[in-house]
């Protein structure tokens, strides 16, 4: 659909799509701020609070030729999240299809629908699978994503299992969080979870109290469904993250070496991003049901 057909269909005072090289970007804006999208992986690319600044992150070198995904913002992994695990399916001729965090943030979605719900303004987008997606996933589903610009930033992801058989699912929110400095970055509300060290080969143990964040860092905190707080205090704000049906946090950096890996990520960016992921992952995975589905909410907004 072109961009004027877009604006046509979905027209709303609040709402403007336009065309960013070779993406539809879809702008909101309304008294409580700014939010802009993309309809490739329905990717949230940036939240400005009215009167604030960004709280997402999105490179300086991010590609927007739609053939992978935008280095930053708010990517959607779904239905699994990290490398494909086989207990998902099994082993299946279509492993070597199955990329990285899944077959969302990869897909051209269509938006839905468009509307005004009180003060707030909403942008549905809607995956279904093609042919380029069954040959990852080869089950059918439709994936939903209700983005709502209010008074805070509220993403829900919606799956649901149009095939006759159950599957596992993993997921998150890739969230690319914009900070001062991520070495020594605080995160709150993480205190007493189980933690899996993924660059200390899966050690486990228990956080004690909050979470100081190093350069690089891949730690995942599981069974605890809590309210996050990221201590952005060189921009002088708390992002504060909340979240329903998501039993996994997911904090993430690459560090001064791992950044040289991303083509699309400056070497010296590092430090001024951090991921922190509502998620369910590793063993918070969940069966979804033939004919079930499952929702997952993240509402973001500023404090501090």
């Amino acid at each position: 659909m072109s961009i004027e057909s877009l604006n046509n269909r979905f027209s709303n005072p609040h709402v403007r799509f336009r065309q960013h090289e070779a993406l539809v970007i879809v702008d909101l804006e309304n008294d409580h701020g700014q939010a802009t999208l993309t309809t490739f992986g329905a990717t949230l690319l940036s939240y400005r609070p009215r009167g604030g600044e960004d709280l997402l992150w999105v490179s300086e070198t991010a590609l927007y030729d739609g053939k992978k995904p935008v280095r930053g913002g708010v990517p959607v992994c779904w239905p699994w999240f990290g490398a494909y695990d086989p207990a998902a399916l099994g082993a299946d001729p279509s492993d070597e299809h199955k990329k990285g965090h899944g077959v969302a943030r990869y897909a051209l979605w269509d938006v839905e629908s468009v509307e005004t719900v009180g003060d707030a303004t909403q942008v549905v987008f809607v995956l279904r699978p093609d042919d380029e997606i069954r040959k990852a996933w080869p089950l059918d589903f439709i994936l939903r994503l209700k983005v709502s610009l209010g008074q805070s930033l509220e993403m829900t992801l919606v799956g649901e299992n149009l095939s006759d058989r159950d599957w596992q699912v993993s997921e998150a929110f890739h969230t690319y969080f914009s900070v001062a400095d991520a070495e020594g970055l605080v995160v709150r509300g993480l205190d007493c979870a189980p933690r899996v060290d993924k660059l200390s080969g899966g050690a486990r143990g228990v956080q004690a109290g909050e979470v100081r964040m190093s350069t690089p860092m891949e730690q995942v905190f599981l069974g605890h469904g809590g309210t996050l707080v990221i201590e952005d205090r060189g921009n002088g704000r708390e992002i504060v993250i909340e979240r329903e049906n998501s039993a996994s946090s997911v904090l993430w950096n690459p560090g001064p070496e791992g950044v040289k890996a991303f083509a699309d990520m400056p070497d010296d960016q590092y430090r001024k991003t951090v991921c922190v992921e509502v998620a369910n992952a590793l063993e918070d995975a969940y069966a979804l049901k033939a004919g079930a589905s499952h929702s997952m909410r993240m509402r973001l907004s500023v404090g501090g």
